[in-house]
């Protein structure tokens, strides 16, 4: 069985509560405390291969990413996208990809750092989560995973952080 790391933006105290404790599946990443936002400097292309040269604890996402066969985000929805704090962490790991395009279904894609990616699956959490919102995070979740080179992504919708949670049991 695969590996599976979990972005989220939870209080500390709700992801004590409602994930998964086992390391041998598990990995966990809080967006929380924050980090710092991706400059586009584009090192993480030309210095430091597939590494962010921020000096913080964003700077290794992308390497963290390759070890887990599934990566999910589980965010609160934010007009109709990922809450700030984790869209930063996922900003910061441009460097999984390389700086160089292909052409996919008539659109401009970066090529694959790497021989494999995560499937990619969201668990968005919020209240009154309107169609509108819905449409515009599975437009997102689509993008983000062809962009990282996913053949996989999946994306569901819960009103509350106890009733998302309940899905990665």
């Amino acid at each position: 069985m695969g590996r599976t790391l979990i972005l989220h933006d939870l209080r500390q105290s709700d992801a004590e509560q409602f994930l998964p404790r086992d390391s041998v599946k598990y990995s966990l990443f809080a967006a929380a405390p924050p980090v710092r936002h991706c400059a586009g400097c584009f090192l993480c292309w030309v210095k430091t291969p597939g590494r962010c040269v921020i000096p913080d604890r964003g700077a290794d996402f992308a390497a963290i990413m390759t070890k887990h066969d599934e990566l999910i985000f589980l965010s609160r929805l934010v007009f109709g996208g990922l809450s700030p704090d984790i869209k930063a962490v996922l900003d910061r790991s441009i460097g999984f990809v390389l700086p160089f395009f292909r052409k996919l279904n008539g659109e401009t894609h970066h090529v694959r750092r790497y021989d494999k990616s995560p499937a990619f699956r969201y668990i968005f959490y919020g209240v009154d989560i309107t169609d509108k919102e819905k449409e515009t995070a599975k437009k997102l979740a689509a993008a983000n995973a062809l962009n990282f080179g996913s053949e996989r992504f999946s994306v569901s919708f819960f009103s509350s952080i106890p009733e998302s949670a309940e899905t990665l049991l």
